[in-house]
């Protein structure tokens, strides 16, 4: 809508005459009875009530010959017109040097203007909160501009209506309250009271943050601290900061008010009783703040619900919901405060006594209780310095009084500082005795775990090595190799990794294997799984890997007594080779396990399936892929455990990777040059990390 003033007719010389005659008797005779107010100076001033008129039982609708012939009243009579809306006339006679003047009615969320002078009759678009723009040519927010010749009486009619809570209340605050003074002015003050708001919103929800974040590293009271600066941002949001710039809900006006500041003590309440141990150290006080916190969280459910069943616009009324100076809700505000001020003198007895006994988080929330106050006394300096509740005075202490409120919660979190050092000291304390009266017990226990360390140790030696006598000691002429090179280190004294190697008429087998976990269970495993590949060596052939590790699976399963649907956690890896020198062929078959061939620059990958020996029962035979190749001078072979590829080091603690790995192969002229730069190379990386896995390597050549 276009807020622009329009012009009712066109003013000729005629109407111009009759105009001016119609000016005269409404500034002169009976028919304007309220005194002139006189507009001397820039500065904002309120128009009191002995220069006003009220017309009640018209809408917005009305023109201005009604409005000149309406039955105007020095007050109004009825209450309900605050509802309904209401017309208010006032005639202004401008002694300024300028002509743009600026116009409000307090609290006017709807308005209509018409201005009488001698520029003519002028007509304001209607305009509406919530629905118009919030600024235009000739209003901003509901601040309205009108033009007023100098030294020359202007009358203006004000169409007055407001929201639901501002009408229901506006008997009490008296809402038919205008002011004026120049158009600057105005909107210099309409900023000011924006800013303010916003000047107080922000620091709070920084706090506020600020807080949470404290409360998730070091708990403690923060969090009611936190929350108690929430409460305060969404009453300032809600109550000023979203009717300003037009944002409507449920809570956009002081019917949720009673929520707020109920919402505000329950938390002040539970960090105050909190913070001075009132449960502990005063009990009888604590009665008073259980009492209290049931209290608030009561009179917040039944406010929260009354708000939401607050009447709309539509079906609002002043006889069903009369004003109260106590304020809106079924438990008002003066109610909430009353248990709340109770509290706050005892805890700043309780403080007070508490900081006496030495209590340091005490004595903050002491300075806490003490630093609102302060702004009593410079309250009354302001009002002496500046002559009054002026303008100056509220632009001086609105925002000492921020300042104090916040510094409260500053200290507050002081407090809460404090008391987390003294509860880390009380625990250091109690920790120093417990370790002292542990130290005893550990020492009485200690030789007896040492003899205990010393029988397992013993064993674990004897293990390892009976492991190792089960382990070849393969010498690569007995098997047919021209170099060979193998690596076998268990992370622990014993290991899971083994390796095991058979010869047959013109056949041979090597197999390569991890078994499951390490240390003792995965020694016990090697043990078994060496038994049965001597029994398949026994029984079978050893020229067909893929077999080989089909009957391994297979006793395997035997061995656990494993049926349908059975599973252990016992199992392993396994890569075998099988070649035959006289033939000139080798074979491969793996079990999540692969064989890498070495052919000038180039590796090539043999890979195995993808399956585990052991773990459940299996159909058999199993169909392992068998890769077969030839033999020759240029090639060489390796097969290795992921010992090694997942072993973490580095600055990043990433593992070692198979990639890294097969560079070194690549880079070797000899297997045995492949193996000690794969060993040099994983060392380095591994660096101060420890060892996550047995490590078995290979390489050889024919």
């Amino acid at each position: 809508m276009n807020s622009k003033y329009l012009e009712l007719n066109p003013i000729n010389i005629q109407s111009k005459i009759v105009f001016l005659f119609c000016l005269f008797l409404l500034t002169t005779t009976s028919g304007f009875s309220s005194e002139n107010f006189i507009l001397k100076e820039k500065s904002l001033h309120t128009i009191s009530s002995k220069h006003l008129q009220f017309l009640e039982g018209y809408n917005e609708f009305i023109d201005i010959d009604d409005l000149e012939n309406g039955n105007w009243q020095s007050k109004l009579k009825n209450a309900q017109s605050i509802y309904n809306g209401y017309w208010v006339r006032v005639a202004i006679k401008n002694e300024l040097p300028i002509e743009n003047i600026g116009l409000y009615h307090n609290e006017n969320r709807e308005k209509k203007v018409f201005v009488v002078n001698s520029f003519g009759v002028r007509e304001s678009n209607y305009w509406k909160w919530s629905i118009n723009p919030l600024i235009g040519d000739d209003y901003f927010f509901d601040h309205l501009k009108i033009r007023m010749p100098i030294n020359e009486t202007t009358v203006v009619y004000d169409f007055f209506r407001s929201q639901p809570f501002d009408r229901h209340m506006g008997i009490e605050n008296g809402l038919d309250r205008m002011m004026i003074g120049s158009w600057q002015k105005l909107r210099e003050n309409v900023l000011i009271s924006l800013i303010g708001p916003f000047a107080f919103f922000t620091p709070a929800l920084m706090l506020g943050l600020y807080f949470l974040f404290m409360f998730f590293v070091a708990r403690g009271n923060y969090i009611w601290v936190a929350l108690s600066l929430f409460q305060i941002c969404a009453f300032i949001f809600f109550s000023m900061i979203s009717k300003s710039i037009g944002f409507n809900s449920v809570f956009a006006n002081e019917k949720g008010v009673p929520v707020f500041f109920g919402g505000l003590f329950l938390f002040l309440t539970i960090f105050f009783q909190k913070s001075l141990r009132i449960n502990v150290k005063y009990p009888k006080f604590n009665y008073l703040f259980n009492f209290g916190i049931i209290f608030y969280i009561f009179s917040i459910i039944i406010n929260l619900i009354y708000s939401l069943n607050w009447p709309n616009q539509e079906n609002f009324d002043l006889i069903s919901f009369p004003p109260d100076r106590r304020g809106n809700g079924i438990i008002k505000i003066r109610e909430i405060f009353i248990p709340f001020i109770f509290l706050l003198f005892s805890s700043i007895v309780i403080s007070f006594l508490s900081w006496r006994e030495g209590r340091s988080a005490s004595g903050y929330l002491l300075l806490s209780f003490l630093l609102p106050f302060l702004s009593i006394p410079v309250a009354v300096i302001a009002y002496l310095f500046f002559e009054g509740p002026n303008w100056y005075f509220w632009a001086f202490t609105a925002p000492t009084a921020g300042f104090l409120f916040l510094s409260m919660f500053v200290s507050f979190g002081f407090s809460v500082a404090a008391e987390v050092n003294e509860l880390k000291q009380v625990n250091f304390e109690n920790q120093v005795q417990l370790n002292n009266e542990l130290e005893a017990k550990v020492k009485e226990r200690t030789a007896e775990l040492v003899q205990a360390n010393n029988l397992i140790t013993d064993s674990i030696q004897s293990a390892s090595a009976i492991q190792s006598a089960i382990l070849p000691n393969i010498e690569p002429n007995n098997y047919g190799f021209s170099e060979l090179v193998y690596i076998w280190e268990p992370r622990d004294i014993v290991g899971g990794d083994f390796y095991w190697v058979q010869k047959q008429d013109n056949w041979t087998a090597l197999v390569v294997a991890d078994c499951t976990g390490h240390g003792i269970p995965g020694a016990f495993m090697t043990l078994i799984s060496t038994t049965i590949l001597n029994r398949i060596a026994s029984l079978h052939d050893l020229s067909n890997p893929g077999h080989i590790l089909d009957k391994l699976d297979e006793l395997l399963s035997q061995t656990f007594k494993l049926s349908t649907g059975d599973s252990t956690n016992f199992g392993l890896d396994c890569g075998v080779c099988c070649f035959s020198k006289k033939d000139g062929i080798l074979r491969f078959a793996g079990a999540k396990s692969n064989l890498y061939q070495k052919v000038g620059k180039e590796v090539k990958e043999m890979k195995g399936n993808k399956v585990s020996l052991g773990y459940d029962l299996k159909e058999h035979p199993i169909p392992f892929k068998v890769v077969e190749t030839q033999l020759d001078k240029k090639s060489s072979f390796y097969m290795f455990s992921d010992g090694i590829t997942d072993q973490v080091g580095g600055e990043k603690k990433l593992m070692y990777g198979k990639k890294r790995l097969l560079q070194q192969i690549r880079s070797s002229a000899t297997v045995n040059t492949a193996i000690e730069g794969i060993m040099t190379d994983l060392t380095g990386y591994q660096s101060n990390h420890k060892r996550r896995d047995d490590l078995t390597l290979f390489g050889f050549s024919f």
